[in-house]
């Protein structure tokens, strides 16, 4: 995995939003696509919303995408292109939260505060939860902490953290073990899920020549869509959705990137 052969705060933080809730095999080729087309902080600050979204396409959470670009920007502008390195600040920029803060804290300046992932979680439950349910990662984060402190000084956080993930993915077979946790969601199905007409919005957008598209041909797609899905959903809450989160943009006639 090339995240783990680097320190570079941006090149960890574009791995670690490009993981959430997304298989290590469809990141890889994503990652280096990625990295091509948005190299530093600047390139991607600078980016147009359809080509940053091009380069997206596949692994659905657009969101992440903008909250990437937004999170560029304000350390650009904000602290003239340094990574703030305290966890805290890290968890103020959009999309990062506990998880994501502290990851890259530890894998690009060494932190040495725990966190928690699925994997990571698994590991603890099985070793220090066996016999409980409804675990709370308050709890399980006291003893990760503990095992944090008490690592041997030619062991760091970061090699400790990816050992964690390796055993959690790969000894661990049994995945019933993270429903222990008081914390536990399972994904939803992607097809013919709102998600993924929203997603159809997205790529039809991208896949046209024009960068803006009427209104009326967008909605026409969506209605044939979700009238052959046989779906729930209007095409005025999914249009109302993507304009909320601000991944498409509308004028008197048209919608856009």
């Amino acid at each position: 995995m090339p995240w783990r052969r680097t320190r570079d705060p941006y090149k960890i933080l574009v791995s670690e939003v490009m993981l959430q809730q997304t298989q290590i095999a469809r990141v890889l080729p994503k990652y280096k696509e990625f990295l091509g087309a948005f190299p530093d902080l600047a390139s991607l600050a600078a980016a147009t919303d359809k080509r940053l979204l091009k380069v997206w396409a596949g692994l659905g959470y657009w969101r992440r995408a903008k909250y990437l670009k937004k999170t560029a920007q304000l350390i650009t502008n904000n602290y003239n292109g340094k990574f703030p390195k305290d966890p805290k600040i890290l968890e103020t920029f959009p999309g990062i939260g506990p998880y994501t803060a502290r990851a890259l804290a530890c894998f690009a300046f060494g932190s040495r505060e725990a966190f928690l992932d699925t994997n990571i979680r698994r590991v603890y439950l099985h070793f220090f939860f066996p016999r409980r349910k409804n675990v709370s990662d308050k709890e399980i984060l006291r003893v990760a902490q503990r095992a944090i402190d008490t690592l041997p000084k030619n062991v760091s956080s970061r090699e400790w953290h990816y050992a964690l993930f390796d055993y959690g993915a790969t000894v661990l077979k049994d995945k019933q073990i993270n429903r222990r946790s008081r914390h536990y969601h399972k994904q939803s199905k992607f097809e013919g899920s709102f998600r993924s007409f929203r997603t159809a919005v997205v790529q039809y957008l991208l896949s046209q020549p024009q960068n803006r598209t009427p209104q009326k041909k967008v909605r026409h797609v969506l209605e044939e869509l979700l009238k052959k899905e046989k779906t729930p959903y209007s095409a005025q809450e999914i249009l109302d959705s993507l304009l909320k989160d601000r991944l498409i943009k509308k004028s008197r006639t048209h919608y856009y990137l």
